[in-house]
This record gives C-alpha cells, sequence and structure tokens, in this order.
C-alpha cells in the first residue's frame, strides 16, 4: 500500500515522535539532486516498498478451479487466477523495484511519476486477494438457511 506524503507527515499513534523529518518533508519541493544523502537515506528507509517476506506473490487459492462450477467454470477461475490476478502481482513487483532505485537515488519526479502504476497494480493484487477469499463452494457457504438475509435473497 503506498502512503501518501501527508499521511507519512502525521504523528505516529505508536509515539509522538514524526515519521518524517521537516527536512525530508521540505525535500519533496526540490529536485532529486539536490537531496543530501541523508535525506535520501532517510527517505528510503521510510518508504521501503517492500513486503516483509520480499517480494509480492499470488496466493493460492484455498479451493480448486472447478469448486464453484457450474456458477464460474474451471477455465475462467485459471485465467483470472494465473493470469489477470498474476499480472497484478508481476506489475506491482515491478513497480517497488523501480520505486527502490527512486528512492535510494533521491529521484522525487521518479517517485512521484510510480504512483499510479503502484495504485493501479497494488489495488488490483489486493482487490482480487479478497475477491479469492470471499467466494466458496456450495457445500462450504455459510449462508443462512432462515432469517431476514435468507428471505431478501
Amino acid at each position: 500500500i503506498f502512503l501518501s506524503l501527508s499521511h507519512l507527515c502525521q504523528k505516529s499513534t505508536m509515539s509522538a515522535k514524526q515519521i518524517i523529518t521537516p527536512a525530508l518533508r521540505a525535500a519533496v519541493h526540490v529536485r532529486s539532486s539536490k537531496l543530501n544523502s541523508e535525506v535520501a537515506k532517510s527517505a528510503a528507509a521510510y518508504l521501503s516498498s517492500a513486503p516483509s517476506g520480499g517480494k509480492h506473490v499470488l496466493p493460492d487459492l484455498p479451493y480448486d478451479y472447478a469448486a464453484l462450477e457450474p456458477c464460474i467454470s474451471a477455465e475462467t477461475m485459471e485465467i483470472h487466477h494465473s493470469k489477470h490476478h498474476n499480472t497484478y502481482v508481476t506489475n506491482l513487483n515491478a513497480t517497488l523495484e523501480k520505486l527502490d532505485a527512486a528512492v535510494s537515488s533521491g529521484d522525487v519526479s521518479g517517485i512521484i511519476s510510480l504512483q499510479s502504476a503502484l495504485k493501479f497494480n497494488g489495488g488490483g493484487h489486493v482487490n482480487h486477494t479478497l475477491f479469492w477469499e470471499n467466494l466458496t463452494s456450495k457445500g462450504n457457504s455459510e449462508f443462512p438457511t432462515t432469517g431476514p438475509l435468507k428471505e431478501a435473497v
């Protein structure tokens, strides 16, 4: 998830210290070539984009591709998961590598230019992960058999 600079500049809820120093906050208004090495190192530390385990990965599905038939075909599930969702993950990792390089070199323009790709691919990855977790086969459904929700549906 990509955090905006204004969010990063807010005081931490865990402690009273600021997440970003005034020097780093001011640095976004100068050319990247003007950043001193201390500010660039602070930016790299605060804007680290790699997940704790390294690269983002395509999550395994908790069910077989055919588990949702006849509502969703196994072929549709396989394409949607292994190709479509995987493209978001691949592009997110590529964008994060570019972001790490831009942050390390103090390239503020490069950091800013990557925001759209981060939102698109990061959002696509998160949305699809939630999508897979919210699907279940008919036999494993926890849908109520009685009550107002059942009646409304």
